[in-house]
């Protein structure tokens, strides 16, 4: 897995080898985050599940992770026999649980290319095996030309928006030059044949498109939460893509389905669901949970997520607790999510508001079930 760490979906048909990419690949132009920010993103990846239900559903909250029922990715694919490898940013970015090795790096220092090129080179001869991959470059210029520099209200940043698209427009083109270069490796290694390799991002970035978020992590809109997805496989279909919408929490159940692994029992149920179906055309809706608590921002929560919402192929429900206030928009008519619609479609916002209020409930009934459970031991 190589994670293309904040690239925003409509920056990558604008750079010709995420277009050659799809050539090659199954390409999911739909993926919806949980949590717009990495740690939030990558839980629920590795998890299967939303946030409230395995502990990370806050900012400083990866060491709330919920190890003892949730049973990872990575310890899946290590009991079936995978060396399992990654080399991540920071401690508690991704769950540790099933790693064989945990690599740490720190990206201002590293070549990311000449540094991934070394690891594949050592992890090549395990057979078989689950490395995964992080791609920081557009996190550094973030945190240097943008966090360093502005507030999450400076209006220098919010009245250059085209300039600072255009700023990550260059960096998403980097990443490029880089996913060529690391897949020509693969294909060096003799890997690329006998492979799934799987290439997304964890969550976007805000250009200055609303004004409390210079980032990520502080709304909940498209251009953080709509995310991407390529799937390369020796088996699989090649030029396809699949434009119905996916979920982070997905991920999981569907490799587990690649590799026809069952689920654990006696752990928590995964959320997410195999969406190989979608591959063979038999789509079917499926609706997406968000969250998120910004560390900044007009209504900053980092110790527990204040905004939630849901999002399906063509609504948006956003609900903001501290300030009570909430967003609808129709998604096929304002991407931009400009025109808040909120008391002008009163049956949507109620069917929404229901499926809000249903996984609010799944989750408490979840908390009651090993509360009982532990109290039974």
């Amino acid at each position: 897995m190589v994670m293309i760490d904040g690239a925003r979906y409509d920056a990558i048909d604008k750079i010709s080898y995420y277009q050659e990419l799809k050539k090659e690949s199954i390409f999911f132009s739909k993926v919806i985050t949980y949590a717009p920010y990495t740690i939030g993103s990558l839980h629920s990846t590795f998890s299967g599940m939303y946030g409230n239900q395995n502990g990370v559903n806050g900012y400083y909250k990866s060491y709330s992770f919920d190890k003892e029922n949730c049973f990872t990715l990575t310890q899946y694919l290590k009991e079936d026999g995978y060396f399992t490898e990654t080399d991540s940013l920071g401690e508690g970015v991704i769950p540790p649980q099933g790693f064989d090795k945990y690599r740490l790096h720190d990206e201002f220092k590293i070549d990311f290319l000449k540094r991934h090129t070394e690891i594949l080179r050592q992890i090549r001869n395990k057979n078989p095996f689950f490395l995964f991959l992080r791609y920081g470059c557009l996190h550094i210029n973030l945190v240097n030309n943008v966090l360093k520099k502005y507030t999450d209200f400076s209006e220098e940043y919010f009245n250059n928006k085209d300039k600072n698209f255009k700023n990550h427009l260059n960096l998403v083109g980097k990443s490029g030059n880089y996913l060529k270069a690391i897949i020509k490796k693969i294909k060096e290694f003799g890997l690329y044949n006998n492979s799934i390799i799987i290439i997304f991002n964890d969550h976007g970035t805000s250009t200055g498109d609303k004004i409390g978020e210079k980032a990520y992590g502080i709304y909940l809109y498209d251009y953080t939460i709509k995310c991407f997805m390529y799937i390369i496989g020796k088996d699989l279909p090649k030029n396809v893509e699949v434009m119905k919408l996916v979920r982070s929490i997905d991920i999981l159940p569907t490799i587990l389905d690649f590799l026809k692994l069952r689920e654990k029992r006696n752990y928590k149920k995964i959320q997410g669901k195999s969406f190989l179906p979608f591959i063979y055309g038999k789509e079917e809706e499926r609706i997406a949970y968000l969250e998120t608590g910004g560390l900044g921002g007009p209504t900053p929560s980092p110790e527990q997520h204040n905004v939630k919402g849901i999002r399906t192929n063509k609504w948006k429900l956003i609900y903001n607790e501290t300030n009570k206030k909430k967003e609808l928009y129709n998604l096929e008519e304002d991407k931009e999510e400009k025109n808040n619609l909120i008391d002008k479609e009163p049956e949507i916002e109620k069917y929404l508001w229901q499926e809000m209020l249903k996984e609010e409930e799944t989750f408490k009934k979840e908390i009651v079930k090993y509360q009982f459970k532990y109290k039974s031991i």
